[in-house]
């Protein structure tokens, strides 16, 4: 009867969700609360975000969205279970895109 109270009880406070990693979209759980997508040229990488000093998501301010940063390209952050699949976030890219092109148009 206690054995059924304690587990009962028992409850995870530990807060991670599984990203794609590498080439082959593997599964990975992460400790972290953030999944990336990073593409710089033509190179793209699927990780896990790191904790604390080490989240780049955090470091950037990037939640659930995408950004270019200077020297790392382009970084997609995003908070829900596998969400940094092959399909993530390309109306955000095009978007990014139209006001480089309306610059080139006016500017040029």
């Amino acid at each position: 009867m206690s054995t059924l109270f304690l587990v009962g009880l028992e409850k995870k406070y530990v807060s991670a969700i599984q990203c794609y990693s590498g080439s082959q979209l593997q599964m990975i759980e992460c400790p972290s609360m953030s999944c990336i997508k990073q593409t710089l040229g033509l190179d793209t990488v699927r990780y896990c975000d790191g904790t604390g000093v080490s989240s780049i998501c955090q470091t950037y301010q990037i939640f659930d969205s995408c950004s270019n940063i200077p020297n790392l390209g382009y970084i997609c952050c995003c908070s829900s279970g596998l969400c940094n699949s092959s399909n993530m976030n390309k109306g955000n890219i095009l978007m990014s895109l139209i006001p480089l092109l309306i610059g080139v148009i006016f500017f040029v």
